[in-house]
């Protein structure tokens, strides 16, 4: 069976013979057998289909690194759990490590680490890269799972985790908001718009929004439970949030007519997720208004919200052209680092379409 006929042979399945997109984005992305991120295949850097800030440069993750240094310092964690969810190839992990030994070996000593991933091709390549780590470490396929076993005082981080969530689409009319629908049409998939369901009605009642005729939008139920489930896992300490979005405001906003979905297949982008189902990655942009507010009612309480390039330089990015500069400014290892601290802080690149939220539990005295 292909990927394609398991969707059709799902979609046949349904009383309606269709699908919600959030119910076809979650096939795409994370079955077990065809989902993007469950086969064995490349998905980041040169070989796969697209780049984050991690696979730049080391750079991105040791500069983290000291962030989460100094949060741990801020609320006297002194035996810390640094736990990273969706960590892909666990190149990120392993360069904080590294960075955490060279910079307080006192603390490396004491750390324990717990990785989140639900995809067993990424599980094992993490398993790889962390080897050579000796102190305690800890793999579980979903925060749901780990929360059975761990109640940790340190730091929960991810980077771009929440934009890979199933979202359902919705779509203004004139008869009010619908909600996008896939089905197996003459030509292959298609979409129609259909009624929404009670809890999706619900919830764009609640954001009482002006929009124009057209407008569409993702709209990410799972978020709510997965902060739920992030502060039930945290006992004191943070969770640090980078990826790309924006406040409600600003995502909802007339100008975004077509939403925010994008494909990436081969470092090509495109706005079609019919094609190359399973072979390519599908995201959408972070409500970070949303993450704040569930994490609010689930016991997280915002300290700090900015873009990726603000946060890293205020936590010595730019220092690190300096202090680990070759004595040759123009040997091909230098030069790399300071292109990929260019990158990282480019405000029309990676610095500024990323954005930060940091959030505490039970720091405060």
């Amino acid at each position: 069976m292909t990927m394609i006929e398991l969707i059709h042979e799902e979609i046949a399945s349904q009383p309606g013979k269709a699908i919600t997109f959030a119910r076809f984005m979650e096939l795409a992305l994370y079955h077990d057998t065809y989902g993007y991120y469950m086969v064995e295949q490349p998905k980041v850097g040169k070989a796969g289909d697209f780049y984050t800030s991690a696979s730049v440069h080391p750079v991105f993750a040791e500069t983290i690194a000291d962030a989460v240094l100094a949060l741990w310092e801020k609320a006297n964690i002194t035996s810390p759990v640094l736990v990273e969810i969706g960590g892909g190839t666990g190149a990120i992990c392993r360069h904080m490590l590294e960075r955490i030994r060279e910079s307080k070996p006192e603390v490396y000593k004491e750390l324990t680490v717990i990785l989140i991933e639900a995809s067993p091709y990424h599980r094992k390549m993490q398993q790889e890269a962390l080897q050579w780590h000796e102190g305690p470490k800890r793999w579980y396929s979903s925060v749901n799972e780990a929360i059975k076993h761990e109640k940790i005082e340190g730091v929960i981080f991810s980077n771009e985790w929440l934009d890979a969530f199933p979202v359902h689409i919705v779509e203004k009319t004139r008869s009010g908001w619908q909600e996008v629908w896939v089905r197996v049409g003459e030509d292959g998939l298609e979409e129609y718009l259909g009624e929404m369901s009670p809890a999706l009605g619900e919830y764009l009642r609640g954001l009482n929004l002006k929009l124009p005729i057209g407008m569409r939008m993702e709209i990410n139920m799972a978020m709510e439970q997965a902060a739920q489930e992030v502060s039930s896992l945290l006992k004191k300490g943070f969770v640090i949030t980078i990826d790309y979005g924006d406040l409600q405001e600003e995502l909802y906003h007339p100008s975004r007519k077509n939403g925010t979905l994008m494909c990436y297949h081969r470092h090509q982008a495109h706005t079609n997720p019919y094609i190359n189902i399973g072979e390519q990655d599908l995201t959408t942009h972070v409500n970070f208004s949303a993450w704040k507010q569930y994490g609010e009612k689930a016991g997280l309480r915002e300290i700090d919200y900015m873009r990726q390039d603000r946060f890293l330089m205020r936590n010595g990015l730019l220092h690190k052209a300096v202090a680990h500069m070759d004595t040759d400014p123009f040997t091909s290892v230098a030069m790399k680092r300071n292109r990929a601290i260019q990158q990282l802080i480019d405000p029309a690149g990676l610095g500024g379409r990323f954005w930060v939220m940091v959030q505490e539990k039970n720091t405060r005295e």
